[in-house]
């Protein structure tokens, strides 16, 4: 058994199909499956499932999966660490963030940090906090900006800031609120809410369950864009996180702050990655970008979070 087949297994487990982990992996597909015909007679286990849409793990594939992204994780690990003696990260890192933070902190921390550590090869997936919690867990990435909805035990949190929610609404809709809106003005609205699979409605709810006609939520989906390209196209107003328009210049939308409403967002990393050179870097950076945005005025909706952030905290909070 080698490394290269633990990485062809992990591929396949993780594509869910051997045409998906070959196409990912640039291998043919013939030599994946003498590969892994040679690791099930090696380990004496049967780990797929074989059948029309792909496959799954066996029991003996799952246990088998989980010591892989362990060794796999641990290999990347010691190879960050002898690079970083030599002075710059190498190797590579794979940072996991929410599509509501794309343009104002994805794009500007990986441009700038390819062209700062030019040895590492940088990867960026982008999805629910709840998947990226997961594939933190699993071990598929490295490091995540993600909120405290989910409880997230296993993981190490490092405080990043606080963002408001905001509504959008179409600009051509008469402003009811003025500069600001208070969850109560919220009553009796049929809203589209940007958190799914998260624990924003459940927060909602909770708030509105006092309301004499609480909102309702017309449609749940996972990205703070498409909720902005619904409500442009005339579905209906929207709730999504501030920073998911700070830099949105749309004539054609409206964005109103909603008062005291936080999410709590932390840089979440595998204790398998603590002390890895290019994780530390990445990190700071996003630290930086955050707070250069918060000081200069940029993000007028967020504020750093000094304090330790529990992993049980709900993530959501009124403030005063």
């Amino acid at each position: 058994m080698d490394l290269r087949q633990l990485r062809y297994f992990k591929a396949i487990a993780d594509a869910r199909s051997f045409a998906r982990g070959a196409h990912q992996l640039c291998v043919a597909q013939p030599a994946l499956s003498r590969s892994m015909a040679s690791l099930e007679c090696e380990i004496g286990q049967q780990v797929f499932i074989r059948h029309s849409n792909g496959v799954t793990l066996t029991d003996a594939g799952v246990q088998f999966y989980a010591h892989a992204v362990d060794i796999l994780s641990r290999v990347k690990l010691l190879t960050d660490d002898m690079s970083a003696n030599l002075g710059k990260p190498h190797g590579s890192v794979t940072l996991g963030v929410p599509q509501s933070m794309q343009s104002i902190i994805t794009a500007p921390v990986v441009a700038a940090f390819l062209q700062e550590f030019p040895g590492v090869t940088l990867n960026v997936t982008v999805n629910s906090s709840a998947n990226l919690r997961d594939a933190l867990i699993n071990g598929q990435i490295d490091l995540a900006i993600i909120t405290t909805l989910t409880p997230s035990r296993g993981l190490n949190h490092r405080p990043l800031l606080a963002d408001g929610m905001c509504l959008v609404e179409r600009a051509d809709v008469p402003n009811r609120f003025g500069p600001a809106i208070d969850v109560e003005d919220l009553a009796g609205q049929a809203l589209l809410l940007c958190g799914y699979p998260n624990t924003v409605r459940t927060f909602f709810e909770e708030q509105f369950n006092s309301m004499p006609v609480p909102p309702t939520f017309r449609v749940e989906v996972t990205t703070a864009s498409l909720v902005i390209d619904l409500v442009r196209a005339g579905a209906g107003p929207g709730i999504v996180p501030s920073g998911a328009v700070v830099l949105l210049a749309d004539s054609d939308i409206r964005a109103t702050p909603i008062r005291g409403l936080e999410v709590s967002w932390t840089i979440a990393t595998s204790y398998e990655r603590i002390g890895s050179a290019s994780v530390t870097q990445l990190s700071m950076m996003l630290q930086r970008r955050v707070a250069d945005l918060v000081e200069s005025g940029a993000w007028p909706t967020a504020r750093i979070l000094a304090e330790e952030i529990s992993p049980e905290d709900d993530g959501l909070r009124m403030s005063a």
